[in-house]
């Protein structure tokens, strides 16, 4: 299969009618602030998350992404920020915002985020062709072309610390279109649903942690589920189903406030078939590269959160002879 040919052909065809969905994660279930602003500081600590995912290692073009957020809390309020990397082949984007939520007690230990993010998403092509015909006036004009659009994204959070969650969300709400030379690929809003829940094992200290989360562009729709046991929290094992994507195993460890988590997704689709191409390249025709094919994804997370200050619940008094 001349697989990076056709995925260019098929990139330039994709980029005059529409962009490209949202970079995609393994690990959803320790990201939610980034879909949902509504989830921003609700847990009550600030928390620091790092996330790199190399996807169909040994596939030329692969998506390559990266992500680091904040999530922390002022009295009732949320405060959080941002920013993803992706890059698929020759297209570079970057997608940066601050995120705020409100939030309300629900029950005796229910909270519920109501939350707002706004950003910019830039999309770009580095120099240079990789296509059947790089003399094509489309190819040309992308190649170091670049733009920027505005983000807006809103969202509802609803948590019961050590038991449950659930979110809706969306984002890339403005309509809006990027302007790179010929191609005005338009910004899709996306949306999210996702939940979790939290179950002991009666007399042992397992948890059972099943999480979903589907996202949707009104075009295509992802479904992604995840079961996920954690042992006496220190360690877990779990695994995931990516509708005809993945098969996803994951396993992570805590120690006190820090997370350390990899993934690695076994590709399911024909993607994993070994394939043979030639392709173009700075205007020259580059030998065939045979066994282009994926041989899964890799993704590491790192997360650390901070208890804040607990605040003093008596009143307090100055005397004026120690100033």
């Amino acid at each position: 299969m001349k697989r990076v040919l056709l995925a260019a052909i098929a990139s330039v065809f994709t980029l005059v009618g529409n962009a490209q969905q949202d970079a995609q994660f393994s690990q959803n279930m320790f990201l939610n602030n980034a879909i949902n602003p509504g989830a921003t500081g609700i847990k009550g600590m600030h928390c620091f998350n790092l996330v790199a995912r190399e996807q169909w290692l040994g596939f030329e073009g692969r998506p390559e992404t990266g992500m680091f957020n904040y999530s922390g809390i002022v009295q009732n309020f949320g405060v959080g920020a941002v920013i993803v990397y992706d890059k698929i082949g020759l297209e570079q984007n970057v997608d940066l915002k601050i995120n705020g939520s409100y939030h309300l007690n629900i029950g005796d230990k229910g909270k519920l985020g109501l939350g707002l993010d706004l950003g910019f998403l830039q999309k770009g092509f580095s120099n240079g062709s990789m296509a059947g015909n790089p003399n094509d006036a489309i190819v040309i004009g992308l190649s170091g072309a670049s733009d920027v659009a505005f983000d807006l994204g809103v969202g509802a959070f609803y948590y019961v610390p050590g038991k449950l969650y659930f979110g809706i969300s969306g984002q890339k709400l403005l309509p809006q279109s990027f302007s790179l030379s010929a191609a005005n690929p338009k910004v899709r809003p996306h949306s999210y649903i996702t939940a979790g829940y939290c179950h002991l094992i009666p007399n042992t200290k397992i948890e059972l942690k099943p999480n979903m989360l589907v996202k949707t562009d009104l075009s295509t729709t992802q479904l992604d589920v995840n079961l996920t046991a954690e042992f006496n929290k220190l360690f877990w094992l779990g695994g995931s189903y990516r509708v005809q994507d993945a098969v996803v195993a994951n396993f992570g460890f805590n120690y006190n406030l820090l997370k350390v988590g990899i993934a690695y997704d076994f590709t399911t689709h024909r993607l994993r078939d070994e394939g043979e191409f030639t392709f173009w390249k700075d205007g020259q025709v580059n030998n065939v590269k045979q066994n282009n094919r994926s041989f899964g994804s890799v993704e590491l997370y790192l997360g650390y959160c901070i208890m804040p200050r607990p605040i003093p619940e008596f009143d307090t008094y100055v005397d004026p002879l120690f100033l």
